[in-house]
């Protein structure tokens, strides 16, 4: 979208928009958040402040996995110099009493759309909200490295431009080495323009996006940069420690297909009302090798690695587990147990289709022994820069109108200014009146009669519907320039047709505002708030 800016003598608020009236959020996400009751079996604590307090109060972690996951965080940071919020969260870590609470996403190209800046910054706040000199609270960020579609990743949009990095998929794409990025920081140069934070973030991004580097490592270096001064942990889960923690529930899966079992118990109560959004296979993992990462499937007696991998046998399978369990991989359905299984979680912030799948496992959660975080809709937000703002008030609309259909908003300007009527209500009301007239008469005379009047009736009804769409087609042939205003706003506010936080990357809103813009975000996005968000920018 241009980069449009507010004018200091032109300052907006922020709008707060029901999800529910966008119209661009799920029925199952609108009842979560108006506390629906047939909702609460299949979650476990209530998304609300008093909720968060008793999931800190109650949850509890082991001394051993807390070791392990504390030695994970110290390797994997290091050799990077790290800011001092982020040094005090890591030894905060080890302290038995602290909590965490975490967002996660895939390992999109400069961190993707707009909506993963707000996820991490809702952990921030939330940590902040939460935290007691008795119990801390850290913000973390899961990377996810371990999924394998890298059509989802490797691209971003930047002012409206899509820069996508040229490759092949290979596997678990953390590991993927940054071959050929250079022509895409090329390309971004030229797109962030001159803006007064614009060179920063070009040396940011070249200091983070190396070709040695791979995309699990300049990932966490880019949201390190940006978010390190808020003291978020970034956390790679793609580790063989962190694996052998979880190795027991994946030997459980193994061995009785426990995610299969209690998500189709889910299933089938949740479908009553709402579609699923996850499938359960028998089993649900998937095994890493270089390039690749297949899933596992029984085919006879063996046990089969798709896409050419290994075979196994049942035994094979279960001593191949023990022995490198850092080669098993878990699907989108374990992953939120694993996640769960290596930090003393409390809230997860997903989007709704993360809470969606996240409905599904309750019983799953109950069945491996695992405390269920409290479940946070991540904020939604969009921004209108100060012409777009001026355009909608000289047509007569706000920036919450533009959240109703454009049909209907082009009806509603079309009439509003057109010279002449459009409508034929009056019309076809005095149609009816006559008809109704006209069959009582004829019926009285002949009951066969009334049925042709109806037919004549409905006739006229359609010829006069008709004549109306015309007059309403010519009143927006006569205001063309209005509606062209409007297709302009409702362009930059809704790119492609969809939401604005699920296409753009934040980088052209940075390169004008720098740190600052994030501050602003941290200040505004509240996840205790059920609102969409309308900012300025």
């Amino acid at each position: 979208m241009p980069r449009t800016g507010l004018l200091p003598s032109q300052p907006m608020e922020r709008i707060p928009v029901p999800y529910r009236a966008t119209g661009r959020f799920t029925e199952l996400i609108c009842d979560y958040l108006d506390a629906d009751p047939r909702l609460r079996e299949f979650f476990q604590g209530e998304a609300n402040a008093a909720g968060l307090a008793q999931a800190a109060k109650a949850r509890r972690f082991d001394v051993r996995a807390r070791e392990v996951l504390c030695g994970a965080v110290q390797r994997q940071y290091s050799g990077m110099e790290l800011h001092p919020e982020v040094r005090a969260n890591v030894e905060r870590l080890r302290q038995p009493e602290t909590l965490t609470v975490t967002t996660g996403h895939q390992l999109c190209l400069f961190t993707g759309p707009l909506y993963v800046p707000f996820k991490i910054l809702n952990v921030v706040r939330l940590a902040r909200q939460l935290s007691t000199p008795e119990r801390p609270v850290v913000p973390v960020f899961w990377m996810a490295t371990e999924d394998h579609d890298r059509q989802e990743i490797d691209h971003a949009y930047i002012n409206g431009t899509k820069v996508q990095w040229p490759g092949e998929a290979a596997g678990a794409v953390g590991r993927l080495k940054l071959d050929g990025i250079e022509p895409v920081l090329d390309q971004v140069d030229s797109l962030l323009g001159p803006g007064s934070h614009a060179d920063a973030m070009r040396a940011l991004l070249r200091r983070c996006y190396r070709p040695e580097h791979d995309l699990a490592t300049a990932t966490r270096c880019f949201v390190d940069a940006l978010f390190g001064r808020f003291g978020v942990l970034v956390l790679d889960a793609d580790d063989p420690q962190l694996k052998q923690i979880f190795a027991p529930v994946m030997r459980q899966e193994l061995l009785n297909q426990i995610a299969e079992r209690s998500v189709h118990y889910a299933d089938q109560r949740l479908s009553v009302h709402y579609k699923t959004q996850a499938f359960a296979r028998p089993i649900n993992l998937f095994y890493l090798r270089p390039g690749h990462r297949g899933r596992i499937e029984r085919v006879g007696e063996k046990y089969q690695v798709l896409e050419g991998g290994p075979a196994f046998s049942f035994d094979e399978l279960l001593a191949e587990l023990e022995a490198h369990p850092e080669r098993f991989s878990p699907n989108v359905l374990l992953r939120p147990v694993y996640q769960e299984t290596i930090l003393p979680n409390i809230a997860y912030v997903g989007g709704g289709g993360e809470l969606a799948y996240w409905f599904q496992l309750k019983w799953l959660f109950q069945a491996v022994q695992v405390p269920m975080p409290v479940l946070m809709l991540r904020t939604s937000a969009a921004f209108i820069g100060a012409k777009d703002l001026q355009r909608l008030e000289k047509l007569g609309l706000n920036a919450g109108d533009l959240f109703a259909p454009l049909e209907d908003l082009y009806v509603r300007l079309a009439r509003k200014n057109s010279p002449f009527s459009t409508s034929l209500e009056k019309e076809m009301g005095t149609t009816r009146a006559f008809y109704t007239e006209l069959r009582a008469r004829a019926g009285a005379a002949d009951p066969t009669l009334a049925a042709a009047v109806e037919a004549m009736e409905k006739k006229a009804l359609r010829r006069l519907e008709a004549l109306g769409s015309k007059l309403l087609r010519a009143a927006k042939r006569q205001q063309r320039e209005p509606l062209d205003q409007l297709d302009t706003v409702h362009g930059h506010f809704f790119p492609g047709g969809g939401l604005q936080e699920r296409r753009e990357n934040f980088m052209s809103w940075y390169a004008r505002e720098g740190p600052a813009f994030f501050d602003r975000l941290l200040a505004e996005l509240d996840p205790l708030d059920p609102c969409f968000s309308v900012l300025p920018g």
